[in-house]
């Protein structure tokens, strides 16, 4: 077998050991060396920075000492591969690359513990270690289970009680409940019993603490359907499954026949409701007490809903609030990805200095995928990050084709997709993949970021009409949101608006007073290329000052 084609053999579990695939031994004696190929070859792509290798390994060693000591390593693997090594490895001064392409792990958890016997005192090594052989105990159904476990709050639609009770309204509660449960399962945020589990509840002679510890839900909606000549009403009520406080209570009405035919837009009215409402009721929740004495699904609906908000100390909050969660459950990838796209945010909106908080990013987005390689909404953040940091194209669609395979109906990854395709201006591919995200999250409690996204493509596209159309959708939810006003400002200007362009950079400008078209070219996650060269000239027509 010849060098170009033989693969190099890793046997992870068990005593490590290491050969070509040709049979010929490969003897890697240090056991930082080990360490660091086995770090390598079970990383998301092959993948790490420098950073966090270097924190891993050498952490005790101190930063100037630590970086001497990884590039003596990585020079004691070049000798030892030879020639191979260019072809095994791809360094730069910001990651290190194993190419898995040329390496196959053999064996599996039957052979034996995750790297018995490799012992460093390394603390970052430890908990690396550990969180690896935990990982590997678990099988891929119970990483599934505990991807969202005592996280995601729990909502239940009991059924509605008819006033008459009689057959057709007995039919119509049935009915509202069934959708609204269906409208609400897409929601990547609320995790929604089934209807089928809901149904054989009793509304009439509702007891919260026994339907809570029956269903184990935390929140619930129930509510009464009055049916007559064709035209219903419904009363609905959202309450908290554990105090048994009211957060909203609404009246909603229709035509039946339009209900059946799906012409009306009830369902996703009293969906968005139910939304907002558990939104809000988790930030009222955290805001009144201490972290710690919070529920963790109230904490991570609270850290989520102000991340977005973009008020910069509701903002800084959802930090601590994420920070709290990761304490509690360390091995839950998808809060490392929560706090990845937080500091990739701060960078967008200038709260923190970018360099140091790009690379924040990339280690939690690091870290999540380390708990769980496969975790659909880890791959689609981690590559929200690389398109941030300015990787390669291929490595970013990497990570969002790899996030879309894992799970075709992640919204989330279909829109950070569509917004790296609009930074390489794919204007048509950009809103595609935004259409998708939309539908297959039509009631998404951030709607206003779907909105904006799709108005930066359609504004890509040359539809500047209706990137001004989304843009104000976009600005109606959350007219805070600085990427919206410079969409807005970009489209009227494009139009040759001028009056209104200048209005509306004049908004901007009250929500970002330091935005200088200098700023702008330096701080895009696009670069300067032609898209974000004309973005710019839009800019500048408004009058949005050079320096």
């Amino acid at each position: 077998m010849t060098g170009q084609t033989r693969k190099l053999e890793l046997q992870l579990f068990g005593s490590f050991f290491c050969r070509w695939s040709d049979g010929e031994p490969l003897e890697v004696r240090g056991a930082k060396h080990r360490a660091l190929l086995a770090i390598l070859a079970t990383a998301p792509n092959g993948t790490h920075t420098r950073a966090w290798v270097r924190e891993t390994l050498w952490m005790l060693s101190g930063e100037d000492l630590g970086r001497a000591s990884l590039r003596r390593s990585l020079s004691d693997l070049r000798k030892l591969f030879g020639a191979e090594f260019d072809r095994l490895f791809r360094t730069s001064n910001i990651d290190i690359q194993l190419n898995l392409d040329h390496v196959d792990l053999i064996g599996d958890a039957a052979d034996g513990i995750f790297l018995d016997g490799l012992s460093l005192a390394e603390p970052g090594f430890r908990d690396w270690l550990k969180q690896k052989r935990h990982h590997y105990k678990r099988d891929s159904g119970a990483m599934l289970l505990a991807a969202r476990a005592g996280v995601a709050p729990k909502l239940a639609i009991l059924p509605f009680l008819p006033r008459m009770r009689t057959e057709d309204e007995r039919h119509l509660a049935d009915l509202l409940a069934m959708e609204i449960s269906r409208t609400m399962s897409r929601s990547r945020l609320i995790d929604v019993i089934c209807h089928l589990s809901s149904r054989r509840l009793n509304a009439r002679v509702l007891d919260l603490t026994e339907i809570r510890e029956t269903l184990g839900f935390d929140y619930v909606v129930y509510g009464s359907v009055f049916l007559e000549d064709g035209v219903f009403r419904v009363a609905a009520d959202l309450a908290d499954a554990e105090s048994g406080r009211l957060i909203w209570s609404e009246d909603f009405g229709g035509k039946m026949r339009e209900l059946v035919s799906g012409q009306t837009n009830m369902v996703a009215d009293i969906s968005r409701r139910i939304g907002h409402g558990v939104l809000t009721a988790s930030v009222e929740l955290a805001q009144s007490r201490p972290a710690s004495d919070i529920q963790s699904h109230a904490l991570l609906m609270s850290a989520v809903t102000l991340m977005h908000g973009l008020h910069k100390p509701d903002f800084l909050r959802s930090k601590a609030y994420l920070e709290e969660l990761i304490s509690r459950m360390p091995d839950q990838a998808a809060l490392h990805a929560w706090l990845a796209k937080w500091y990739i945010l701060a960078a967008s909106q200038g709260w923190s200095a970018a360099g140091r908080t790009q690379q924040l990013a990339v280690d939690s987005a690091s870290r999540a995928l380390d708990h769980d390689p496969k975790c659909a909404f880890s791959l689609a953040v981690d590559g929200m990050v690389h398109s941030h940091s300015g990787s390669d194209d291929a490595t970013v669609v990497d990570r969002f084709e790899q996030s879309l395979q894992t799970d075709p109906n992640q919204a989330l990854a279909w829109l950070l997709y569509s917004r790296h395709q609009m930074f390489l201006g794919n204007g048509e591919e950009a809103l595609a993949f935004a259409d998708r995200a939309c539908m297959l999250s039509p009631y998404d409690p951030h709607q206003y970021f779907y909105d904006l996204l799709r108005a930066c493509a359609k504004s890509v596209c040359g539809d500047y009409e209706g990137a001004l159309e989304l843009a104000d959708a976009s600005l109606s939810a959350n007219p805070r949101h600085t990427s919206t006003h410079r969409v807005k400002t970009i489209a009227l200007a494009s139009m040759g608006r001028e009056a209104e362009a200048r209005a509306a950079a004049d908004q901007l400008l009250r929500w970002e007073p330091g935005l200088t078209i200098r700023s702008y070219l330096q701080n895009h996650p696009s670069g300067g290329g032609g898209l974000t060269q004309s973005w710019a000239e839009a800019l500048r027509f408004a009058g949005i000052p050079e320096t």
